[in-house]
């Protein structure tokens, strides 16, 4: 019997459309952007942002000096980038944010404790976390139970010790758990464990595929 339903944040509760972030970025001086900001995850300064192994004043001082070795857009100055810029660039992924979806994790509070598992970083986290998330003056978590974010957890997708570190916070049991991502190195390493997957499709209704599963798995 399935309790608890886990979700991915980009590409499952909200949809992500990278080329507007990727652009922010160039435009910051970062010629390099698209092959260090990937669909499925990061490198370099971006992936070390995201797995807490930076901090947010480091990660803007490293971004700032890669834009003057890249573009030189400073010229004699010394390379600063705000974190309001940064912040940004980074929002840049989210286009939109489907209420419908939103709408859809409310209906599944009503049955089930409904987590988030997400890999991300401290501007997106505190963009999501305000009441300018929703469009209607909700932040990210008023649509949870719990959320979990690798930035403040230390750790990564698809690393098995991230799903570890969260059911042992929550207090809950793999095998009442289901857990939604579009990436299927996350599903596997989840699965490993013995926490169901489902693997949508990027930016997909997964409204219908998930009461089917829920159905098979509750049967």
């Amino acid at each position: 019997m399935i309790k608890n339903i886990v979700f991915d944040l980009g590409g499952v509760v909200i949809p992500l459309t990278p080329e507007t972030a990727w652009q922010r970025f160039e435009q910051l001086g970062i010629k390099d952007t698209r092959q260090q900001m990937g669909l499925y995850g990061q490198t370099g300064i971006f992936l070390q942002l995201e797995n807490g192994s930076i901090t947010t004043d480091q990660f803007l001082k490293e971004l700032a000096d890669m834009a003057q070795e890249q573009s030189h857009i400073f010229g004699d100055q010394e390379p600063r980038i705000s974190f309001q810029q940064a912040q940004r660039a980074w929002v840049g992924y989210v286009e939109n944010v489907d209420i419908h979806r939103l709408n859809n994790l409310l209906t599944l509070k009503q049955q089930y404790q409904v987590i988030l598992l997400s890999n991300t970083n401290p501007f997106i986290v505190e963009w999501a976390e305000s009441d300018n998330f929703s469009g209607d003056g909700h932040p990210l978590d008023y649509y949870f139970h719990r959320t979990f974010y690798s930035c403040d957890m230390k750790d990564y997708k698809p690393a098995v010790t991230i799903f570890q570190k969260m059911l042992q916070d929550s207090g809950i049991n793999p095998q009442e758990t289901l857990f939604l991502d579009d990436g299927e190195k996350n599903i596997r390493a989840a699965e490993s464990i013995g926490i169901h997957g489902l693997l949508v499709e990027k930016n997909q209704d997964w409204m219908p595929m998930l009461t089917q599963r829920l159905c098979e798995l509750n049967k």
